[in-house]
């Protein structure tokens, strides 16, 4: 990996929350707080508007609604990088209750312990997840699978949707890494498959290596690859829209002319 770093101030702390979608089959409000606490091992237990997982004493708001007609359709457009079939979004429309989870987001620490708390509504009849604050959906076989490997390593396929592709402006962006306490990222005017590789390759850096960055800098994936230049997003395409607007702002890769 190469890559010009410069020393760098920390960020200062953001607060911004993580929403979670998962629609099930509970008859009442009764038989999702029995479920929950006997599909759990006694680890997570539902009482007011709080779940709380036991062991480390971490909470979540949980807002229950009911039957939503909008609900298959919503998964069908979440669900479009993770091929949701209809088979599995008739299951969704056979939904009697929408829980939303709600916890704090930013940092790879609260987003792993609110994949955990959504695992535990999927192991009391959850029918899938849509993480609300990325656009991205999951069957609940899709979810627990990344759950049962190893949790932070898979944060990034959870949380972020990174293959928003604008087709007039040759654009590709990510959408979701502030649950992650990290910049999106946007590349324009190469091909979709060079978009897509720089996109993903430069956000698990910053995941893994947690790289200080600066407006100006350089990144390539490779001592011999194509380089880019690290510039800040004045614009990211989401502004102003509350559920995908990064805080944290967005990084725009430029590649450079040699």
């Amino acid at each position: 990996m190469f890559f010009k770093k410069k020393k760098e101030t920390a960020t200062p702390a953001i607060k911004m929350k993580t929403i979670i979608c998962i629609p099930g089959i509970w008859k009442d409000r009764s038989d999702l707080v029995s479920s929950i606490f006997n599909n759990n091992a006694n680890e997570f237990i539902f009482s007011g508007n709080v779940l709380l997982n036991m062991n480390t004493q971490q909470q979540f708001e949980i807002e229950v609604c009911d039957h939503d007609e909008r609900m298959a359709n919503s998964f069908k457009v979440a669900g479009m990088a993770n091929r949701l079939d209809d088979s599995f979004l008739g299951e969704i429309e056979k939904h009697n209750t929408v829980i939303y989870l709600i916890g704090e987001g930013g940092s790879l620490e609260k987003a792993e312990a609110i994949a955990k708390a959504a695992q535990a509504i999927i192991n009391a009849g959850g029918r899938g997840v849509k993480v609300e604050t990325a656009g991205k959906a999951f069957t609940k076989e899709q979810w627990t699978s990344l759950i049962a490997g190893k949790p932070q390593s898979n944060l990034y396929k959870m949380f972020v949707l990174d293959s928003i592709t604008e087709i007039e402006t040759e654009t590709v962006f990510s959408c979701g890494m502030h649950n992650l306490g990290l910049k999106d990222t946007i590349v324009s005017r190469t091909t979709l498959e060079e978009s897509l590789d720089m996109i993903s390759i430069f956000s698990y850096y910053q995941i893994v290596d947690k790289p200080v960055i600066r407006h100006g800098q350089t990144f390539s994936k490779a001592a011999d690859s194509p380089i880019y230049q690290i510039l800040e997003e004045p614009s990211p395409p989401y502004s102003g829209m509350e559920l995908f607007e990064n805080p944290y702002g967005m990084w725009r890769l430029q590649r450079k002319i040699s």
